[in-house]
């Protein structure tokens, strides 16, 4: 029940999270917006991980916060480097194939955590 849970946690709101971080032009201002975000992500996720170290796995709070702000990290980093691409090229072909990609990309950790599952058992 569980897996389910996150499958359409990540399969639904990864691809919503992305597109909501790629509102906008790729104007500086959005490149500042997305590195605050990524930092501000990525800072809570590893303290929660590594600062309550002995909490870790056993706090459902602590565990899911920082797995939660990991993942918001990494789709930053997707939607920084789709906003790079954008900025390069300015098609329409463009902006599809970084949007599809991005939300695409999203998705991984899914694998890592349904491939972590199987092999425990």
């Amino acid at each position: 029940m569980s897996l389910l849970v996150l499958f359409f946690i990540i399969f639904i709101g990864g691809p919503l999270a992305f597109r909501a971080l790629m509102q906008g032009g790729p104007s500086p201002v959005a490149f500042r917006r997305l590195a605050i975000f990524m930092a501000v992500c990525a800072s809570t996720g590893l303290t929660l991980r590594y600062g309550f170290a002995h909490l870790w796995g056993r706090n459902l709070l602590v565990t899911g916060g920082g797995i939660v702000f990991i993942w918001g990290g990494w789709i930053g980093v997707l939607a920084y480097g789709a906003q790079s691409l954008r900025r390069m090229d300015h098609s329409g072909r463009m902006r599809r194939l970084s949007a599809v990609c991005g939300a695409l990309g999203t998705t991984v950790p899914w694998f890592g955590l349904a491939s972590a599952s199987l092999l425990a058992g």
